[in-house]
């Protein structure tokens, strides 16, 4: 997994920001053995010695850039949530309508999880590690999708654009989740196959038939 170096200004709560380049990389390394040990130990099995000693480097070190266990834990759902949101803005800069960009994005977001399984782990364990660290993440990736639908508004149902983007946001994240579950690469063509579906069922809705309208009582 690649770690991005966060400035100042991302208050990230415990974090110690390294100031060099020999400091960053020592992060690394502690966030790659915690990432690994979170995913396959759990949160609460795994300790700061266990970090230490699976990135080879001092217990010390480990304080010089993270506060406790917590602040390494928030530090790695931050990177997740940041490097998601840069590759679905690549993916989707070439795409001309929001339809487009829609289905773009579940697809890059079903190679992401297919990439990196135990991300889900890993946001999900924050729910009973730090619930804010949970919220926070989920509440981020909607306030920055509510912003960029905005402009589109017009193209979608008559209903609260929050409520569109969780229900969008939803339908990203567990379905990813399927094709995690199935252990198995899915080939670009499936790929494409998948998400044609769900911009189908998006676009043309569950239900064959209507419900009829309930007459009002007089």
């Amino acid at each position: 997994m690649e770690y991005i170096f966060f400035d100042e200004n991302s208050n990230i709560k415990g974090i110690n920001l390294p100031k060099s380049q020999v400091g960053f990389e020592k992060m690394c390394k502690l966030c790659s053995a915690a990432e690994t040990l979170f995913s396959t130990k759990g949160f609460y099995e795994t300790s700061i010695i266990d970090i230490s000693k699976k990135a080879r480097t001092a217990v010390g070190t480990f304080y010089t850039y993270f506060k406790n266990k917590t602040a390494i834990y928030n530090y790695l759902v931050k990177n997740y949530y940041a490097i998601i949101h840069r590759q679905l803005a690549q993916k989707t800069s070439h795409c001309v309508t929001r339809y487009e960009m829609e289905k773009e994005g579940i697809k890059e977001f079903i190679r992401f999880g297919q990439k990196n399984p135990h991300c889900y782990k890993i946001i999900w364990g924050s729910s009973h590690v730090d619930p804010e660290i949970f919220e926070d993440y989920y509440t981020n990736f909607a306030q920055g999708y509510i912003s960029s639908l905005k402009k589109y508004q017009n193209i979608y149902i008559d209903v609260d654009l929050s409520n569109i983007v969780w229900c969008l946001m939803g339908v990203s994240s567990f379905i990813a989740l399927k094709v995690v579950f199935t252990h198995k690469s899915i080939s670009e063509q499936k790929l494409d196959q998948l998400a044609d579906d769900i911009m189908h069922i998006l676009t043309e809705g569950i239900f064959k038939h209507k419900p009829k309208q309930r007459k009002k009582d007089p």
